[in-house]
């Protein structure tokens, strides 16, 4: 049984604005979903024992990739979309126990999901993180660029190593996703 719900009104519960131009929708999916758990930091994909790939591939679900979201508003954003009917990748650079959880969350609450390890500054990792997406759902639909870090220290003590890290997280880790992501969404002129 699926029943829609206005892609907007997921965003406006989150606290964002309603679109002006949009009128996307999502299917809001009542299954039993599946959990696949990965650690694919340098390309290995480790399945969780007895997981089943049974109904992995409906395309009707958008397939989200969520940085940052195994805590904060990266998980309360992951979260939200498993429970609005996304396919969710909950992607994480140290955080896998958190990120598990959040997996867990989305399945509890009918949704589907899998955890993803990859530092968006480096780009092989993105890309690779983009390429599980669509090797497990066939598309990918909707990018939330969350990962973030902070160094909080005076100016006068900060490294340039350090500035660098935030730098490279902060900034070119969002330019690194969206063009990766881009280049799947133009394809199929998403």
């Amino acid at each position: 049984m699926a029943s829609t719900m206005p892609f907007s009104a997921g965003l406006v519960s989150l606290g964002f604005p309603p679109p002006q131009h949009h009128s996307c929708r999502l299917q809001r999916y009542q299954r039993p979903c599946t959990l696949i758990s990965s650690a694919i930091r340098h390309g290995q994909v480790k399945a969780m024992a007895g997981v089943s790939m049974d109904g992995l591939a409906r395309p009707q679900a958008p397939v989200a990739v969520v940085t940052g979201a195994s805590r904060g508003i990266g998980r309360a954003i992951a979260v939200a979309l498993g429970k609005a009917g996304c396919k969710v990748v909950v992607n994480y650079a140290k955080s896998g126990m958190e990120a598990e959880e959040v997996c867990r969350e989305i399945m509890e609450s009918g949704g589907t999901a899998i955890s993803f390890s990859a530092d968006v500054s480096i780009e092989a990792e993105v890309e690779t993180m983009m390429r599980a997406a669509i090797d497990t759902w066939g598309t990918l639909d909707v990018l939330v660029n969350n990962a973030g870090i902070t160094r909080d220290a005076l100016l006068m003590r900060m490294k340039k190593a350090q500035w660098q890290e935030v730098v490279d997280v902060n900034l070119t880790g969002v330019y690194l996703c969206a063009q990766a992501a881009a280049a799947v969404m133009m394809k199929r002129k998403k």
